[in-house]
């Protein structure tokens, strides 16, 4: 045997053992989180062995995260409360090991990239159904919760932000890979697949889920105008304004949950009334409460231990109608990063999330990307969103699979 055919059989067992270990990572986003650990270590242990650590300085979004991370981290030394900084520190590990596992991986083959799709289809289409089977158990119960703006339980361990976004984004990726399907029964499954999880976003019901699927679906129909498309494009538009109107009329839960955002904003514009009991209005007053203590510590911030501490004690003087445990971190990541580290942490975030549209190529596979990376930008601004296990590989994953399968070299020849 030479030496490149050795490197060939290296290079398919890595990218064999990685895809294992990304399935193994999304099996364990819907109910094991020790499986996605362990899928995650296994997926980064794969890629980095046998290359060399000159290869890692290469990495120049990981450095930038890295960067990011040790900064924050090092605000431990002016933080008080270290149990917090530890538990805010763990959950950001994800950064120094997808990123660079990602990056140091050979590209995924065509085949992996179908068989990717297909095992996801139905880990998703599984967690799908254990949503709906309350529904079922329980119908008006289920319903009457979005009067409250309580939703049916989700995968995930119950984030029902997380699992949204995760099958929103799946959306527009089957939109990507669908042209490399390669007979029509496979095209018709997955075409079922994916009206079946539009269908399920709608029953759900959770804003960011359906903002990102409707933004992205809007950015794909923009792409196709580009592509002398517009008549498709438009169709996909007038498409999607029938879907939204159909599911007012015909999803209890769906009008529930309009009816209970028209409510939320009656109040706070119409009649001037602020409380933390709106899961909207928390956020609003999160944001409040966290520029008076950014303004307070403006270039380091005030460590990521004391964020949550130093939030209270603005609550209790400015907002003291607001009970303990309806206590935000401010629901932005930009405000977190300002929180825990100033304007220093929050340039090196800025600098992390802004490099990707540097080496995006305008190709289809280019513009899929940039749909990625716009999208998930709406839970960074409206959550927390890297400030939990699961924000955090969605996050991650979403984005760097859509990169790596960007870089499978295949001549599309129809939409």
């Amino acid at each position: 045997m030479n030496k490149n055919q050795f490197q060939n059989i290296l290079t398919a067992n890595k990218s064999q053992i990685a895809l294992i270990s990304v399935l193994g990572m999304i099996a364990g986003f819907l109910g094991a989180r020790a499986l996605m650990s362990i899928s995650m270590f296994v997926f980064t242990l794969n890629a980095i062995i046998g290359v060399p650590v000159k290869s890692y300085l290469k990495q120049s979004w990981w450095l930038l995260g890295l960067s990011w991370v040790i900064f924050f981290a090092l605000s431990f030394f002016w933080s008080d409360n270290i149990p917090y900084w530890e538990e805010r520190v763990q959950t950001k590990l994800a950064f120094l090991m997808l990123p660079l596992a990602f990056g140091l991986l050979p590209a995924f083959s065509t085949k992996q990239l179908k068989l990717f799709t297909y095992v996801t289809s139905l880990l998703l289409l599984a967690g799908c159904c254990y949503s709906y089977s309350f529904l079922w158990k329980d119908p008006q119960g289920v319903i009457n919760g979005y009067y409250t703006s309580k939703v049916m339980p989700t995968p995930a361990y119950g984030d029902h932000i997380c699992y949204s976004i995760f099958v929103a984004w799946f959306t527009i990726w089957c939109c990507y890979i669908f042209p490399y399907l390669s007979n029509r029964i496979s095209k018709i499954l997955i075409t079922i697949a994916v009206v079946f999880f539009i269908i399920y976003l709608h029953v759900l019901a959770v804003k960011s889920g359906l903002i990102i699927f409707y933004l992205s679906i809007i950015l794909y129909a923009i792409y196709l105008s580009t592509k002398k498309k517009k008549i498709v494009s438009i169709s996909i538009i007038v498409g999607l304004i029938c879907l939204l109107l159909g599911a007012y009329n015909t999803l209890p839960s769906f009008r529930h949950k309009a009816g209970y955002l028209k409510y939320t904003y009656e109040e706070y514009f119409q009649r001037g009334h602020m409380s933390a009991d709106f899961s909207d209005m928390g956020r609003i007053i999160s944001y409040e409460v966290a520029w008076v203590v950014i303004k307070q510590n403006p270039i380091i911030g005030v460590g990521a231990g004391d964020m949550m501490e130093d939030m209270k004690n603005v609550y209790h003087q400015q907002k003291p109608s607001v009970n303990d445990d309806q206590i935000l971190l401010p629901h932005n990541q930009m405000m977190v990063n300002s929180l825990a580290g100033g304007l220093v942490c929050l340039s090196l975030f800025w600098a992390w999330l802004f490099y990707p549209l540097k080496t995006i190529k305008k190709n289809r596979s280019g513009y899929f990307t940039l749909i990625c990376w716009i999208i998930l930008l709406i839970p960074l601004m409206v959550e927390p969103f890297l400030e939990i296990q699961f924000g955090v590989f969605v996050y991650l994953f979403c984005l760097l699979w859509m990169q790596k399968a960007a870089s499978t070299n295949i001549t599309i020849e129809t939409i």
